[in-house]
């Protein structure tokens, strides 16, 4: 579903817009870099198409530092969760299963 918005740019905004339009700036080639692997195509270099890629980066971004977040808040409850004694019975169960299988 596509959806139409109008959104005000600042300064700011229009200055990175610029950035990302001018092939010769690092800030293009990164942002180009980024949407092919992202599979966002602005080959033509419109506005709207380096606009979309903006926010289709900056989406990717916010997603992986959500994903970040979580895997830093189940290491911090693991210790909570996780059931000792049953590890240490899985751990005895395999080996005795190596025990039994290896020659003396």
């Amino acid at each position: 579903m596509a959806k139409r918005t109008t959104v005000t740019l600042t300064s700011r905004d229009l200055e990175v817009l610029e950035a990302v339009a001018d092939p010769t700036r690092p800030e293009s080639t990164s942002l180009h870099a980024i949407a092919e692997e992202l599979g966002v195509d602005i080959r033509d270099k419109s506005e709207s198409a380096l606009i979309r890629a903006l926010i289709a980066t900056g989406a990717a971004t916010v997603q992986q530092r959500a994903l970040e977040l979580g895997y830093e808040e189940l290491a911090q409850i693991y210790p909570e969760v996780h059931d000792a004694p049953e590890a240490a019975e899985r751990r005895r169960r395999y080996a005795l299963r190596v025990d039994a299988n290896t020659d003396s």
